[in-house]
């Protein structure tokens, strides 16, 4: 029984994982021409972190880890759910 359990648990967080990496290609029209449409760069580092492009990239960025990361434990969770 511990094994079914494992399984359903690992094909969840895989799903999850997945999901969480796959939402971030979904965007409006406006969101995708507010990222595109260039802005004009500051002088230093901080004022160019702070454009709409670079926060936007930021963002994807860090949920694709967090995607990455459900998918790897979900694999970790199948991989010891087959192996009981």
């Amino acid at each position: 029984m511990p094994v079914l359990y494992l399984t359903i648990v690992g094909v969840v967080l895989t799903t999850g994982g997945a999901s969480i990496i796959g939402w971030n290609d979904l965007m409006s029209e406006d969101k995708a021409l507010d990222i595109g449409v260039t802005k004009a760069a500051g002088n230093t580092r901080e004022e160019n972190l702070t454009l709409p492009a670079v926060k936007e990239l930021l963002r994807r960025s860090k949920n694709s880890r967090r995607g990455l990361f459900f998918v790897l434990l979900g694999a970790a969770f199948l991989t010891l759910g087959a192996s009981v």
